[in-house]
Order: C-alpha cells, then structure tokens, then sequence
C-alpha cells in the first residue's frame, strides 16, 4: 500500500493502492474503519490481565478485514505482549490513543508494531489531536484523522498547534477552524522530514507536555532510519547528548585510531566545518608551522569528541552559553578518555596539548598531563605563539612520519567510520579539489571512489570489490545501472543505513554497488517499492 521515499526517524511515503493518488503520508486517511468493530468487546487499557487475554482471543476474528484495504486493529490494553501481528495487513489500527498517549506503554506498542511489521504497510492512529501528530510520526505513525477537531468542537474548544483554546463560535466554525489546524500540523510534519528536522519540531511540541515529553525522551528510534550526515544543519536545544544523530556518531567514531601521538585539544567554533573558521584557521596555520604530524581533536557538545578527519560530518547549531552542564562536562571527558586510551594502546606514550579557552579547561579531567599553551583567548597573538614554540620542541623528538600519509590515514579512518571497514589500499592516488581516489590496473588507472559535498565517500564498483561484503544486498539476479526493486531483493546487513553506500552481491559476487533508499532492517520487510539506487555495475 505505501512506497517509503523518504527517512528522518519518521518518514514519508507514497501511496500505492490508487493509482491516479498522488498523496503521500503522513497525512488524514481517506477509507472508512470501523474502530472498535461494532461486534467487539473494546479492552479497557487497566483491564486485568486475564481479562485482556480472553478479550483478545474473542476479538481477534473481528479485528481483521481482508477487503481491498486490509487491516488489523491494535487493541489489547496495556499488555503489548498481547498484541498477535497479522503480516502484511495495508494498515494496522492503534486504537485507544487516549489512554495510551500520556503513558509509558505507548513507546511499547506503536514503535512494537513499526518494528515488526513491513515498511509498506501504514499505521493509522484515530483520534489524535495536533500537538500529539509530530511525536506520533517521529514513532511511525502515517495516517490520522479529524475525530479529535469534531469532538473538541462540539465541546467548544478551538485547536491551536499546542493547546485547546475556549471558543463561543457555532460547531461547523470550529470544525472546520480544527480540521485546517490539523492539516496544517501534518503539512509541518512533511517539511521537517524533508529538511531533517522532525526531531527539533517534536522537541518544541512535547516541551509544554509533561507526558508526550516524558514519552519522546523514552523512546529510542532505529538509527538505521537515520542517515549518517545530512545536508541540513541539526539544531540542538535540550536533552543534547542523547539525540539520535549523536548517538548514531557515537557509536561509530568510538573505535577511531589516531595516527600520532602527539594531540592537540581544540574548542568548537559556530561556523562548520570547524576549519572554516576564522579561529580554526589561526590553529591551522600555527600548526603547520611545524613538519610534525599531530592529531587535531576539537572538544565539543552535543558531540563529544570530534577529530579533524570527521569535522565534516558534524553540522549543528546550539545555543552558547558559556557554561557547561554537568551532562556535557561528563559525556565530553568520558569520549575524551576513551580517545587517548586508544592513543596510548597504539603508542605507549601520549603528548597532549590543551589549546582551549578558560572554560573549556576548568571542566577537563582527564589523568593524563597536558601542557597548556592557551593564555585564556586560544586566537591571541601569544596563545597562537606559545602554541607554534611548543610544537617546535616537540618536533625535534618525534618520529619521522609525513602529514602527507596522516592524509591517507585520515581517509581509511573516515572509511572505517562510514563503511565499517577500510577500503583505501596504501598506494592510493588522492586527485583533485573535488577529492578522487585512484588505483593502478596495469597501465589503467582506475577510479575507487569521490568524496561528495557531505564529506562522505561515494563508491565505484572497483571500491565496492576492495570493500568486499560490507554493508552488504544481497539479489537473486544480475542487477542493472538503475533501481533494485524489492521483487529481486534477496537479503540485507542490518547494519546498512538509510542513504548508506551498499555492495550490491548475488552468490558472494559482488555486482556493483549503490545508494541505499531505507535501512536494511526495513528491506527484509518490504514486499514492494524501491530499496537502492544502483550507480554502478561491473
């Protein structure tokens, strides 16, 4: 019934099941459902246990329509162990939504039944008012209603996108007043995911609402519905350090192998990446001064830890204050840590230089010594001096190793970091502005892969082949330039992201490689529609 096109947490689809339909979801449904059916017990959400059981054994027969449109109606109480998926239903009904949105259990079953069911298939939520529409989506939720704008109408009350506003106007006034509301909020909706940024408007919709809020920070989204960089800038408000996209970074740049042992501590700058800024072009300069290779590792929030070889693949904006919550103070020094504990596995032995304004040193904690080259203002005519002196010194001991192979080690890092695995062999060929990567065939040079505007690399079938199975689709015919429909799809890694690049393999024979359009857990699922966009065949 539905062809997702687009992921941000929530999504966007398309719908199939009329062909002259142009809609796309989220959006108000356009068939009839009988919710409950008439013939049905509806299970009280506190209902005891046995009584739920026995209720849904007796409903379980009513709660399916098979017709043209098929569904399944969702309602077993609190008990989302009760809940009994038929497969591949066009659309499963959440009934009960009042009881369940200020509830723990509602992170139990919406999210339960996305997860299990297939991505073509919609789950429809009645009676949702306009504050509750940008969470329910950011849960997978596609289709709502005006049940909620009628029945607040005939109390009276006039809908805005947040609260419900007392009213003396006529029914069909407020009605119709409600409904627009509606349909703007499901409007908002589709920009954000467009523009990636439907957390920031959950964020702004459940911060008035101690229960929706309670529920948005329980609950813990796919990060395989989360593309690894976006072309948008993330705006961070609260809650900074356990967001889905620095979650997502985290749990790939953990592993990250510096290639010196000499680091350099830089603070964060508002414009990014940071290196085109004015302050990290004075570092920049100061550190070339010298032919040492050092790692450049800027201390940040809501991020962490961010090496230069990753710069590009943080984009945010957050608000500056100055000073740092306890959270932040923790989580920074904690991949801090981490960090040079790889650097000391590696190396023994760390230098570590903290060129960092005043409040950025009073929050480090770190075991380690470190030398402070910093008078308070990092960008001063002395700081910038005490840095170059420093590194001077320290040059005159270091190993002999190029900043042009720190170049090359850099790229296999951000290899290891999008794709899992290394794929750069050491006599690579890095070419041009627009960065390219080459090999030698014989007298051929063959082109691996490019970076493109996010930072990240963009594969050839020859990189797809140095790459081996990694991020891995796997297809039971020989696949052309163009799209791979879930007709031929045979098998997904999990772990593949939407917009990831994916080796397209059949037999253990890699094929050509590709675009992911959805995470690999949802193209195990899915029955029909496009899966990846294939660039390139062998």
């Amino acid at each position: 019934m539905l062809e997702p096109i687009l992921y941000d947490i929530g999504r966007i689809c398309k719908e199939k099941h009329d062909s002259n339909s142009f809609s796309t979801t989220p959006k108000i449904i356009e068939f009839d459902i009988d919710v409950p059916p008439l013939k049905t017990l509806k299970i009280p959400f506190d209902a005891p246990r046995e009584v739920a059981e026995e209720l849904v054994k007796l409903n379980k027969s009513e709660y399916l329509r098979k017709s043209e449109i098929s569904y399944q109606i969702i309602n077993a109480g609190k008990y989302s162990d009760l809940i009994d998926i038929e497969e591949n239903m066009d659309v499963y009904v959440i009934s009960d939504l009042r009881q369940i949105i200020k509830r723990r259990e509602m992170i139990e079953i919406i999210p339960k039944v996305r997860e299990i069911i297939s991505p073509n298939s919609g789950i429809y939520v009645p009676g949702a008012m306009p504050l509750e529409i940008p969470l329910l989506v950011y849960m997978g939720a596609d289709y709502f209603d005006y049940s909620s704008a009628s029945y607040y109408a005939a109390q009276r009350y006039k809908f805005s996108k947040n609260r419900l506003i007392k009213s003396e106007e006529d029914f069909e006034s407020l009605k119709t007043f409600n409904e627009s509301i509606i349909d703007q909020v499901l409007e908002e909706v589709k920009f954000c995911i467009e523009s990636g940024s439907l957390r920031n408007l959950v964020e702004e919709t459940t911060i008035s609402n101690p229960y929706l809020r309670s529920n948005y920070r329980r609950f813990k989204p796919e990060l395989t519905n989360i593309p690894i960089s976006k072309s948008n800038k993330i705006i961070v408000t609260i809650d900074e350090t356990k967001i889905p996209e620095v979650q997502k970074y985290i749990e790939r740049a953990k592993n990250y192998e510096p290639y010196t042992n000499v680091i350099i501590l830089l603070p964060c700058s508002s414009k990014k990446p940071y290196s085109y800024s004015k302050s990290h072009q004075f570092f920049i300069n100061a550190i070339n001064s010298v032919r040492m290779p050092v790692e450049e590792l800027i201390l940040t929030s809501p991020y962490g830890v961010v090496p230069r070889a990753l710069e590009r693949l943080v984009d945010y904006d957050i608000p500056v204050t100055g000073e740092w919550s306890a959270d932040e103070i923790e989580f920074i020094n904690k991949y801090l840590k981490n960090y040079i504990e790889i650097a000391k596995s590696k190396f023994e032995e760390v230098k570590i230089i903290a060129h960092l304004p005043e409040h950025y040193l009073e929050i480090l904690d770190i075991d380690e010594d470190y030398i402070i080259s910093s008078d308070g203002n990092p960008t001063s005519d002395n700081s910038l001096k005490n840095l170059k002196n420093i590194l001077k010194e320290l040059d005159q001991t270091a190993d002999s190793k190029s900043k042009r192979a720190q170049r090359l080690h850099n790229y296999q890092e951000l290899a290891k970091f999008q794709l899992g695995k290394n794929f750069l062999p050491e006599d690579v060929m890095i070419k041009g502005r627009h960065v390219k990567f080459f090999i030698k065939e014989g007298k051929n040079t063959v082109q691996l892969a490019s970076i493109n505007d996010n930072g990240l690399f963009v594969l050839t079938s020859q990189g797809g082949e140095l790459l081996g199975k990694t991020n891995w689709v796997e297809v039971d015919f020989n696949v052309k330039k163009g799209s791979l429909f879930a007709p031929g799809f045979k098998d997904a890694d999990e772990a593949v992201s939407v917009n990831d690049e994916v080796i397209i393999v059949k037999d253990n024979e890699i094929l050509g490689v590709g675009r992911a359009l959805m995470g690999g857990k949802e193209m195990k699922k899915a029955t029909h529609g496009v899966l990846v966009n294939i660039r390139h065949v062998k």
